[in-house]
């Protein structure tokens, strides 16, 4: 069994899983101002690798989703030889919407502690903490004797023998297997070679538009103008909300208003734009200023083109068919 001897923020490891670069790049710069052996995990092929490589003591699980996030956990207790042996916490990041859920699973012992995040003001310093917290009860732990490896997630018994592969493979393999045995029952042996059911095509993914607008009446006018097209609109009155929306809704387009009770629409699109995951967002600056300084800075922070108030419906509608080809309007 591993002993760790060093559990301070300057030794302990800490590892950042996603599928995401962007994502784990940016809560790896928000943990390695405080925590000095942070590492990241990004490619499913190479989970078990990260994972048994770097021996986390903190384990914080950055996915898109809480189902990513179970599947990932779930999936190193099936493929790896050593997370049975490894003493580690385990930290999940979650949006508004899972909150109840991850809280049962913390508190039935699935994960460890869980950070609203995706994002809020508030985010750094509380996952910060977490970590923190982490690693004081681990040290408390420790000293007390207690130095038996965490508990596996339930339904889970043993490490697998075969060898490694994705994460993502196996846990489909998993969830597929779980569907086939309970169908199985059904089958009889007088049709062995009944065809499987043909596969029903995902709908389409509605293309979405997200308004940064302080002024509600503002607000209500550029979504009246785009009643009727097929589209979902998404609102936010300053630039924090916009950057929450961003990480929740994932929209296609951002009609960007430069001034902002919070911050500018300037600095706002800078902020997004640094963002890897939405770099390839346009953002259109929406504003009744034509000053030279405006334009330039605007573009400078990666701002794609610009709507100068008063703007009417065909205007509205020429600058989305040019920046959403896919839109029909």
């Amino acid at each position: 069994m591993t002993e760790l001897n060093d559990l301070t923020p300057k030794h302990a490891a800490v590892l950042v899983a996603s599928q995401s670069v962007a994502d784990a790049e940016l809560v790896g710069k928000l943990l390695q101002d405080e925590f000095h052996n942070v590492r990241l995990s990004t490619k499913p092929e190479f989970a078990v690798d990260d994972f048994e490589a770097h021996r986390p003591t903190v384990l914080v699980l950055a996915f898109d989703t809480l189902d990513a996030a179970q599947r990932y956990y779930i999936g190193l207790y099936r493929m790896s030889s050593v997370v049975h042996e490894t003493r580690h916490r385990v930290v999940v990041l979650c949006n508004k919407h899972d909150v109840w859920t991850v809280y049962d699973l913390c508190s039935t012992g699935h994960f460890d502690d869980y950070v609203l995040f995706w994002p809020a003001t508030n985010d750094a310093p509380r996952l910060r903490m977490s970590v923190h917290q982490a690693l004081r009860i681990m040290t408390a732990k420790e000293q007390a004797g207690d130095v038996a490896p965490r508990a596996a997630p339930a339904g889970v018994s043993g490490p697998r023998t075969q060898a490694a592969k994705p994460l993502e493979a196996e846990t489909d393999t998993v969830v597929a297997g779980s569907q086939a045995s309970a169908a199985q029952p059904a089958q009889s042996a007088a049709s062995p070679q009944s065809p499987p059911p043909k596969a029903v095509p995902a709908a389409p993914r509605r293309l979405a538009v997200l308004i940064v607008e302080d002024d509600e009446f503002q607000q209500k006018l550029i979504g009246r103008l785009m009643n009727g097209l097929d589209l979902d609109v998404l609102f936010a009155g300053t630039g924090a909300q916009a950057i929450e929306q961003m990480w929740e809704h994932k929209p296609d387009l951002v009609l960007m208003d430069v001034g902002l009770p919070d911050t500018s629409g300037v600095e706002a699109t800078r902020k997004l734009k640094s963002i890897g995951q939405f770099g390839h967002v346009p953002i259109l600056m929406v504003t009744g200023h034509s000053e030279r300084n405006v334009v330039v800075e605007s573009l400078k922070a990666g701002a794609a083109d610009f709507l100068v108030k008063p703007f009417d419906k065909n205007t509205l509608h020429e600058k989305l068919r040019q920046f959403l080809p896919a839109l029909a309007v």
